[in-house]
């Protein structure tokens, strides 16, 4: 199994269970520099048609 293999499949978990990630913003002074940093946890919800294909993909003899 090749290492695209194995970054793909770990993509696709991860998307069809969800997660989180933070979301880093810069606000510029008039200056020009840098001023407040803005840290925003962003969800992504779990993705139920890539969960149903997945288990068909591991499991197609039980789906």
């Amino acid at each position: 199994m090749g290492d695209d293999e194995i970054n793909l499949k770990s993509a696709m978990l991860k998307c069809a269970l969800g997660y989180e990630y933070e979301e880093k913003t810069v606000e510029m002074k008039k200056d020009g520099s840098e001023g407040k940093v803005k840290i925003i946890k962003r969800h992504i919800p779990p993705n139920p048609k890539l969960i149903n294909e997945i288990l068909y993909l591991i499991r197609c003899e039980r789906w």
